[in-house]
């Protein structure tokens, strides 16, 4: 059972860094000021948030700052978009000029979408406003769809063989090889039919991401260190 307490606490104390940076925060800025933040992508059963975990964990030994760097999930993302305050307080963080460009973006993509997608806009609105305060790793939830052309990103995207992804479903669910394959399947045409009901992109087209890395090749942590050599490559963190 998660600690809502301590990971509201948790998510209040980047809030408040956040505000006191405020006119330094800024949406499709060319300048330096773009913060750097990362978006992984993964099929299913290729362990995504273990690998996020661990890439926070590296960075905030290898580049410890004012602001560490967290983990988004789907449980931490989804406790923000039900907690009226602490999405008040994301929304407060944004200087004017970068809500008002938030505003645009959202109107642009979601406005032709019947009401029934209220809750992914409110979604998209609460991973662009993470992403643009940056040092988050947005785990899932179609976030390289979401913050796509925003500057700082880095989009991962994770694939493994048939038989790496069914071993961890095994483990991971505590069933039989058949009933893990099936889940790999339909869980795998879920997340894409999910994200083209909404907007026009295709997760696994590879053309998307910057990086996408084989988890059978790799252990987690060698995944991670690839990714923080990715981001000081591209001009993300201090060489």
């Amino acid at each position: 059972m998660p600690n809502y307490l301590a990971m509201e606490k948790f998510i209040n104390k980047q809030v408040k860094f956040w505000e006191s940076q405020k006119a330094r925060i800024i949406l499709h800025d060319d300048s330096e000021q773009a913060k750097p933040f990362i978006t992984i992508e993964r099929e299913y059963g290729c362990l995504g948030y273990d690998l996020g975990k661990k890439i926070v964990e590296l960075l905030n030994t290898k580049y410890p700052g004012d602001l560490t760097w967290a983990a988004y999930d789907k449980q931490v993302l989804d406790k923000v978009m039900e907690d009226m305050g602490l999405s008040a307080s994301l929304a407060k963080s944004l200087t004017d000029d970068a809500r008002q460009q938030l505003t645009n973006v959202l109107n642009t993509s979601f406005s032709k979408f019947p009401p029934q997608v209220s809750v992914y806009k409110k979604l998209a609105e609460t991973i662009r406003m993470l992403a643009a305060n940056g040092n988050v790793v947005i785990i899932g939830r179609a976030g390289n769809v979401i913050t796509r052309e925003m500057k700082g990103g880095y989009n991962i995207r994770i694939i493994a063989p048939m038989d790496y992804k069914i071993n961890n479903i095994m483990k991971i669910k505590g069933v039989d090889k058949k009933e893990a394959e099936k889940l790999i399947i339909d869980n795998t045409a879920r997340r894409v039919n999910y994200i083209r009901e909404f907007v026009d992109f295709d997760i696994m087209d590879p053309h998307n991401y910057h990086l996408i890395l084989n988890a059978a090749k790799f252990n987690i942590e060698e995944m991670a260190e690839v990714v923080i050599q990715g981001l000081k490559i591209k001009g993300h963190l201090p060489s």
